[in-house]
């Protein structure tokens, strides 16, 4: 395929866009479906090994099925890197690139045209994670547990803290049933009552739950037992609330969400930065993808200027690799070491900025 006629510079560089846009587009979604198509592959070989009583081939396909919005989400940064370094390095195998340079066109204006079908792809991302990817992540898990065990609870049970009650869940049901429920109420630092419950079911119409056979002990100077056929119990852990803290990971929750709980777990003086690293990620995912196709752009003129498609490929896949790693790494280091989840969270995007910077720069 042949380069715009370059007469005319705004004219050429909005065919340059598109061209050059179309190019990068194509071959990102390419790049994204194959990185999709395989981690579903994997994804579905890993789960054959839990295939038991209820939880058959069908219902692990099903699992898979809801997996895919996170696949997807998870691969959108190492699909514009391998989509920009493939398309672009069509254009560079054809010689089309050094028309495009011979001709004016600045390596920042090439740059521009290859972000702008990333950005779009970035959009498409976005909406899937904040939408699809929370609720598909935890139908995914409601299936797989509801069929080998119907237990979503973690293995030492579930905590919660709401003002002076301290909440232990020995187990929640995949229908929202809560089983083995343990309540401790202090009042200035004394543990003065706990209650426990055999099981609760949540009441829509009431928004509250409703504790079955109870057993409400009262601790002072002297130690008083009561058992109650059911008791009301009013707290803002909803059904739905329970489903997205047991089953969603904080990185796979919606910002509004993360929002949400950071802001609960504040006001209640517990430790939020688990989720601030969710969020923070989240924020930063969009800005991460672009960074990674300004390190595609710079490749390409820089060191993987003379080399073959093969070779970008395995480079890319390597890059995204170490970035992956970093990520990975800083993430939850911000809890480690305490300093602001923020920081874990952009310096490995910040990072590809200055290094497309400098070899985009030392590229002319």
């Amino acid at each position: 395929m042949s380069v715009p006629h370059l007469s005319g510079r705004g004219y050429c560089l909005t065919k340059l866009d598109l061209y050059t846009g179309k190019t990068v587009f194509v071959t990102t979604l390419l790049a994204s479906s194959g990185l999709v198509a395989l981690l579903t592959v994997f994804t579905f070989l890993d789960q054959l090994g839990d295939i038991e009583n209820e939880y058959t081939l069908l219902t692990a396909a099903k699992y898979v099925g809801y997996s895919i919005p996170r696949i997807f989400y998870e691969t959108l940064p190492y699909a514009t890197l391998l989509g920009c370094l493939s398309g672009l390095g069509i254009l560079a195998s054809s010689s089309e690139l050094i028309v495009m340079r011979s001709a004016g066109v600045s390596t920042w204006e090439i740059t521009s045209s290859a972000a702008k079908p990333a950005i779009v792809i970035v959009i498409l991302g976005l909406i899937i994670g904040e939408i699809l990817l929370p609720q598909f992540e935890r139908n995914a898990r409601i299936i797989k547990e509801n069929a080998i065990e119907d237990d979503i609870t973690p293995s030492y049970g579930f905590w919660h803290k709401e003002n002076d009650t301290y909440v232990h869940l020995g187990r929640v049901t995949s229908s929202g049933v809560l089983k083995n429920i343990s309540l401790f109420v202090e009042k200035n630092g004394e543990l003065v009552r706990t209650i426990w419950a055999e099981r609760a079911t949540f009441d829509n119409s009431q928004t509250e739950w409703t504790m079955r056979n109870v057993k409400v002990t009262h601790i002072g100077e002297r130690t008083l037992v009561e058992f109650q056929e059911s008791m009301e119990w009013d707290i803002g852990l909803t059904p739905s609330r329970l489903n997205t803290e047991i089953l969603v990971d904080p990185d796979r929750m919606s910002i509004i969400e993360l929002l949400d709980k950071i802001t609960y777990m504040k006001e209640q003086e517990l430790n939020s930065a688990r989720f601030e690293i969710g969020l923070w990620t989240k924020i930063f995912q969009p800005l991460a993808s672009l960074a990674l196709v300004l390190v595609g752009v710079s490749f390409i003129f820089g060191p993987l200027r003379e080399t073959n498609m093969g070779t970008r490929l395995v480079s890319g896949i390597v890059f995204g690799i170490v970035f992956k790693f970093l990520q990975d790494m800083f993430a939850p280091a911000s809890i480690v070491f305490g300093f602001y989840p923020i920081i874990g969270a952009i310096t490995p995007v910040l990072g590809c900025i200055l290094l497309g910077w400098y070899l985009l720069k030392k590229a002319g």
